[in-house]
This record gives structure tokens, sequence and C-alpha cells, in this order.
């Protein structure tokens, strides 16, 4: 009974909440799952910016429903109209331009989420965020389909079943899935920098 009473001690019942406090947010913070980790301010940014990107990439595939919905000619006009990029064998198709005056170009790091779909349009792959300088050779593929591109632009690039590609990611999604693949790319952002020794050919 002395326990008990001891337990419904207000002061007794605030010590026990600060204990489990210390040691869910303060204990053990190095571990990467920990809570108080968890709860960093660097692990919350970057939890608000993939949230924030994915965000993105949803209301892109949204706005991409509503305009095949609205015209379920879009396709068939867009691939009669889309430019080929220099690399072999691939289309590009744009969906939505974008804003703005300025345009993607070498030297520029870009900010973009994509993803890739087989066959039915059923996703293979999601990237939330990635970033890159365009002429990097970080990866050819995107780099030479994203060039030309405006924030806020949505870009298909639609790669035919037995391409070669460089990109080993893409490669393996189109052995496994023996289909063509559409990759589709948001530009979230884009920045001019200095950057030197690139190779945007």
């Amino acid at each position: 009974m002395k326990i008990l009473e001891l337990l419904r001690n207000p002061l007794i019942k605030g010590i026990g909440i600060c204990l489990v406090l210390y040691f869910a947010l303060f204990a053990n913070k190095q571990h990467p799952k920990s809570l108080g980790n968890r709860l960093s301010p660097e692990n919350v940014k970057k939890d608000l910016e993939d949230a924030t990107s994915k965000g993105s990439f949803i209301i892109s595939n949204v706005k991409m429903a509503n305009e095949l919905a609205k015209n379920p000619d879009l396709q068939n006009k867009l691939k009669e109209t889309a430019p080929v990029t220099p690399t072999a064998d691939i289309s590009i198709e744009d969906l939505d331009l974008g804003a703005g005056d300025k345009t993607v170009a070498c030297g520029d790091e870009v900010a973009f989420a994509y993803g890739v779909y087989g066959k039915d349009g059923r996703q293979l792959d999601f990237v939330s965020s990635q970033k890159f300088i365009i002429g990097s050779q970080a990866n050819v593929l995107l780099e030479k389909n994203i060039t030309g591109m405006k924030a806020g632009g949505i870009r298909y690039i639609n790669i035919p079943r037995g391409t070669q590609i460089a990109d080993p990611k893409i490669a393996r999604l189109l052995i496994r899935s023996d289909s063509d693949l559409r990759v589709q790319v948001t530009l979230l952002s884009f920045a001019t920098t200095a950057s030197q020794n690139l190779s945007c050919n």
C-alpha cells in the first residue's frame, strides 16, 4: 500500500515523467534509431526536405493525371512533337514546361525528384530528392535529358527496351522489367555554379 501511495504522489509522478523523457530524448542519442537522434535539428530538416520533395512529386503526378483525363490525346500529341535528345533511341516529352525564362544549362546545380515506370505504368523506383551539377558526369542519362528544363517542369524520359544505358540502376531496371521504361523527372530548383572541368557534350 505504501508503494501505491508513493506512486500517486505528484512529485514522484513528475520525476518519473522527467526520467522517461530523458532516456527517450538524450540517452544513447548517437544511436541512429534513437528518438533523440531522430528529433535532432539536422534530421528534422532532412525529413522536412524529403517530405517537400515527395509532395512535389505527388502533385506532379496528380497534375499529369488531370491533364490526361481532360485530354486523352495528349500523350500522342506529345510523342509526335517531342524533341529527340542527343542520346540515341531515347526521347523526351514535356508534360509541364515549368515557370520562368531561365532553363537548365551546363554547369547548373539541379535538384529534382524522379520515378521510374515500367509496363502498364507500374512504378519500379522512386528518388525523392537528388542533386548534381550538369556536366559533372554524375549521371549522364539524366544530365543530358534534364538540360533545357525550367523550375517546376515535369519531363518524361522514354527509354526503349534493349537500349544500352551507362547508368547501372536504369540498366538493371531495363533488364528486370524486360520492357520500355519511362523516367518522370520533376525539376524542383536549379542554380548557376562556378564549377569547372565539366563535360556537357
